[in-house]
């Protein structure tokens, strides 16, 4: 997916610009202090999450990983001896509106195929809020994702990252995982957030224009033959 011909660039950096306005930091949690900072293979000690066949990529261990990636702090690979999952302890009271969700994924950093990681945000009923497949080649450095998801009603839900499909132990690596609830969905960005939104406008615009330059010089084209 080519992420700013699909103008999908442009809304991912307005939806990061109304973070700052949440009312309500449910969860915020970069594994830093997991294992007293030092690496395991398919740890399960998370404070905030529960894990099955998740690495903590930290010093002792792989830490090179998170480094290739573009980070200097501990991350975690979702893929230990198989697909990964990794699931908040806490089921999270989400009120009626716009509940904002951020998190930086990367590439394996390892070579081979690439991987898949679904997010989700489950009820303790188990139906689906908000489900998203993310499929990244194995030298993608990490990025920020930003969504806002919109909800007509109260809900209770748990948090959900899933790896997906062949296993072969080198998974997307995850870091800085955050849940907000009341984002306001056309707040005002802080002054921070200016310099997001000024350039998702020029993404968007450059992309309009070369899309515009494409459609006439292809109709010039097909009037000559």
């Amino acid at each position: 997916m080519n992420i700013v011909k699909d103008g999908i660039l442009p809304l991912c950096l307005l939806g990061a610009a109304t973070f700052a306005q949440g009312a309500a930091v449910l969860l915020n949690d970069n594994f830093n202090n997991e294992n007293g900072g030092n690496g395991a293979g398919v740890y399960s000690g998370f404070a905030n999450f529960v894990a099955a066949d998740i690495d903590l990529l930290a010093p002792g261990f792989f830490f090179n990983l998170c480094q290739s990636a573009g980070d200097n702090t501990p991350c975690l690979d979702m893929e230990g001896n198989g697909n990964g999952s990794l699931t908040t302890r806490t089921a999270y009271t989400l009120p009626t509106g716009t509940v904002g969700l951020r998190f930086d994924l990367a590439g394996s950093q390892r070579g081979g195929l690439d991987k898949n990681v679904t997010v989700s945000l489950i009820t303790t009923l188990g139906a689906s809020l908000y489900s998203e497949v993310f499929t990244l080649p194995s030298s993608a450095p990490f990025s920020t994702v930003s969504r806002n998801i919109s909800l007509g009603s109260t809900e209770t839900a748990f948090l959900r990252f899933q790896s997906s499909g062949v296993a072969d132990s080198f998974g997307l690596l995850l870091d800085n995982v955050a849940l907000i609830a009341d984002v306001a969905p056309n707040a005002v960005p802080e002054p921070s957030s200016y310099g997001l939104v000024a350039a998702s406008l020029a993404a968007l615009t450059w992309v309009r224009r070369r899309r515009s330059g494409r459609s006439i010089n292809g109709k010039q084209k097909a009037s000559v033959n």
